[in-house]
């Protein structure tokens, strides 16, 4: 899951990943919980977060995930961030959890 998320600041988008093992296969997410964290490279705390019921896991058995990402949510200072995914994966005997990072960066908007 390496890849840079371009966004427009105020923008209200869905964010659709797909997540994959170390050989490019899909992983089913069907049973995972998932927590996604974007913050600033070098700032403290979220710049925002969205948690496991905020996903639509419609696809989850393809590996695909998707979030709605709001205006507030994208309504910030320019520049770029880190993003990490961490998904949980259920199993016997002990929970997984995984985490992959994702470079986002959000652009100025323009003004009429």
């Amino acid at each position: 899951m390496a890849e840079t998320v371009n966004l427009k600041q105020g923008e209200a988008k869905k964010l659709t990943l797909t997540v994959t093992d170390e050989t490019g296969a899909a992983v089913d997410l069907s049973d995972c919980t998932l927590f996604l964290a974007v913050k600033p490279p070098k700032g403290e705390g979220y710049a925002f977060s969205k948690n496991h019921g905020d996903f639509d896991l419609s696809q989850a058995a393809l590996g695909i995930i998707s979030v709605f990402l709001a205006q507030t949510d994208t309504d910030r200072t320019p520049g770029p961030y880190v993003g990490e995914l961490k998904v949980i994966i259920p199993g016997a005997p002990a929970t997984v959890e995984k985490s992959g990072d994702l470079a986002l960066s959000i652009e100025r908007a323009v003004t009429a």
